[in-house]
């Protein structure tokens, strides 16, 4: 009997140490916050071609997450302390009208840049909003998840 519950606790604690670094990685939301003399406008058109999408951003909120933006359509989340090399995927401009996911709120994303990624060659989709982009920050609302509000600053530029 001993042995039975031993499996149980460790079952448990695994589930609850899952659950903690699943919610760390999200992001929770943040105040904007204006730095010097910046203009940034809502993003109301396709920044799918916009220069300004490509680069290395890192998060205001929590400075040991990177999300690596490619002209070429390769995304890479990377997180200082993983082991890994980063979380890759393909990323894409989409309407959400054309979304089933989005289906229900197509109406209030209408005019917005909204970003579709595969990650790691189909296991997860997701879904964000680019609220703001200018050329050294972009906002971000994750579409999928618990709708969290992600404030960036970016760090270098790819090619």
């Amino acid at each position: 009997m001993n042995g039975i519950l031993g499996w149980v606790v460790a079952a448990i604690a695994i589930v609850i140490g899952g659950y903690y670094f699943w919610s760390q990685s999200k992001e929770a939301p943040a105040p904007a916050a204006q730095t010097g003399t910046e203009q940034q406008a809502p993003v109301t058109q396709n920044t799918a071609g916009d220069p300004r999408m490509a680069g290395l951003w890192q998060s205001t909120t929590d400075v040991k997450f990177t999300r690596e933006i490619r002209a070429d359509g390769v995304v890479i989340d990377r997180y200082v302390g993983d082991v890994g090399a980063g979380v890759g995927g393909q990323w894409s401009v989409v309407d959400p009208t054309k979304e089933t996911v989005l289906a229900s709120r197509a109406e209030a994303l209408g005019g917005m840049t909204v970003i579709k990624v595969v990650w790691e060659g189909g296991a997860e989709t997701t879904y964000f909003s680019v609220n703001k982009l200018a050329d050294t920050s972009m906002t971000t609302t994750d579409l999928t998840g618990r709708g969290a509000v992600t404030i960036y600053n970016k760090v270098t530029m790819t090619p």
